[in-house]
């Protein structure tokens, strides 16, 4: 299996810890893990780059293997290799499973992209980048800095000497 490059993990750490702050931001808490195997469906077992669950939902960390409860986020960042299955496949996995909120984050291109679960579809809330720093849904109180999340620009990058 192919591991992914320094800039994929650095940002998942990096939104993974910061959004593990916001989720405890809210009033109700939440978790927020790195890689868990979560199983969707009978035949059907997932290990998003990042997902959370509100502790109304999981009021207790679980140590199940794999985790039979439908995240309330999923966060995965993008990837050469697999952009293609992120976008599709996998998106229309969490789509049908009724996921609420899915992220898609990608360092190359050092975006953030929001999607809210509604129904049949993907409703787009927009794309975030350097310069931009608000609340995402469903993190709305928890400012997120997107230059401070993908970390400095590399060598080479427009803009950089």
């Amino acid at each position: 299996m192919r591991r992914c490059g320094g800039r994929h993990s650095w940002l998942q750490i990096r939104v993974g810890s910061e959004l593990d702050r916001a989720f405890n931001q809210i009033p109700t808490g939440g978790w927020v893990l790195p890689e868990p195997d979560v199983r969707l469906a009978p035949h059907r077992i997932v290990r998003p780059d990042l997902a959370g669950w509100r502790k109304e939902h999981m009021p207790e960390l679980s140590e199940d293997w794999p985790i039979d409860l439908r995240p309330d986020w999923v966060c995965e960042v993008v990837s050469p290799t697999n952009a293609h299955y992120d976008r599709g496949l996998k998106s229309q996995v969490y789509l049908q499973a009724g996921v609420p909120w899915y992220w898609l984050a990608d360092p190359q291109e050092r975006t953030l992209e929001v999607f809210e679960n509604h129904g049949k579809h993907w409703l787009y809330h927009g794309s975030f980048t350097d310069g931009d720093v608000r609340g995402l849904p469903p993190f709305d109180s928890a400012v997120l800095t997107m230059s401070e999340l993908f970390g400095p620009l590399p060598k080479g990058w427009p803009g950089t000497v």
